[in-house]
């Protein structure tokens, strides 16, 4: 009998390459993917279900996982939930941290008792190096480091974890977290509203690049594909660790000048102006990867600079500045 797995915020960014990825390949005949998504994102959200795979079994169940009883028809005979959806980290969050909480933190709760009230075997959750908060010394965290995050976004997140974690080994269930950095590049869906991929987005209809402060400030960032494969490297362990599972996901960790750099080497021309600092983005949120890399035998194959030319490249019929 075929495997269903559920992906909750499949027509969001990395969903929408997930849930192709998972369709296709050795394995796709012995899976079936279920989408469950709220379309939030309108039009977007929509033509990410269109030209899926034809190797691909899908079911879309459209709902909020803030609703019970959608997301009890969602987990009906799943053996594997991947839990993507969230709000994501903009300044939205800062204007609306009630929001953010009961959709990242309260949302993912109630998900995670209904994964072990209806029996599933495996939850992965993708969280985000933003819960290890602003770097203090010159090392990159892995994942025993503490997390002490800050804002609202990173709380969600860090809240959801516990609550993922702490769930392990109830009604067999096991669970596996993985800590994303920046997703970038293209996709069905694409999200323009963290740096990198917004660079991309000004670079690709000509404006001009704003940078805050010095630029020196690092990010962790991976991109999409990339982070599509370290979640389909989760699916093929065999082995259910005792204990939570826990792995960084970052491709690379770099300023923001060198987010610029990587830019400018597609759109030479365009230029690049710099700002007073924003206090929410002096601080470097970075991580490594190495035990991704070594028990996940998870690669990244993918560099910022090819990554965002390729973007920028899917953005040439989209010059006029009226889009901004």
């Amino acid at each position: 009998m075929p495997e269903t797995i559920l992906v909750t915020g499949g027509c969001g960014y990395l969903g929408s390459q997930l849930v192709r990825d998972l369709g296709t390949g050795p394995r796709a005949s012995d899976r079936v993917i279920r989408i469950l998504d709220n379309m939030s994102s309108g039009n977007s959200a929509y033509r990410a279900l269109m030209d899926m795979p034809d190797t691909g079994t899908y079911e879309v169940v459209e709902g909020d996982i803030l609703d019970p009883a959608v997301v009890s028809t969602a987990l009906a005979d799943v053996n594997t939930v991947v839990h993507l959806a969230a709000i994501a980290n903009t300044p939205m969050g800062y204007q609306n941290p009630t929001w953010v909480e009961q959709v990242n933190a309260w949302g993912t709760a109630r998900l995670v008792e209904e994964c072990v009230a209806e029996g599933v075997s495996h939850l992965i959750y993708t969280s985000s190096v933003a819960v290890y908060g602003p770097r203090e010394t010159n090392t990159y965290p892995d994942e025993t480091a503490p997390c002490r995050p800050v804002g609202p976004y990173a709380h969600s997140k860090r809240s959801a974890e516990h609550s993922v974690q702490q769930a392990h080994g109830r009604n067999d269930l096991h669970t596996t977290t993985l800590r994303l950095g920046i997703v970038y590049g293209p996709a069905p869906t694409v999200r323009f509203d963290a740096v990198a991929n917004r660079f991309a987005y000004l670079a690709g209809v000509q404006h001009p690049l704003t940078v805050h402060g010095t630029g020196a400030q690092q990010r962790a960032f991976v991109h999409v594909n990339d982070a599509s494969r370290a979640i389909e490297r989760v699916l093929q362990r065999t082995e259910s660790p005792a204990e939570p599972a826990i792995f960084n996901v970052v491709g690379q960790n770099a300023s923001v000048n060198a987010v610029a750099k990587a830019v400018r080497r597609a759109r030479p021309d365009i230029p690049v102006r710099h700002t007073e600092q924003d206090v929410q983005t002096h601080v470097d949120l970075v991580a490594q990867s190495d035990k991704a890399r070594s028990v996940l035998n998870w690669h990244p194959e993918h560099t910022l600079s090819d990554g965002l030319t390729a973007l920028i490249g899917t953005l040439d019929a989209f010059q006029p500045r009226s889009m901004l």
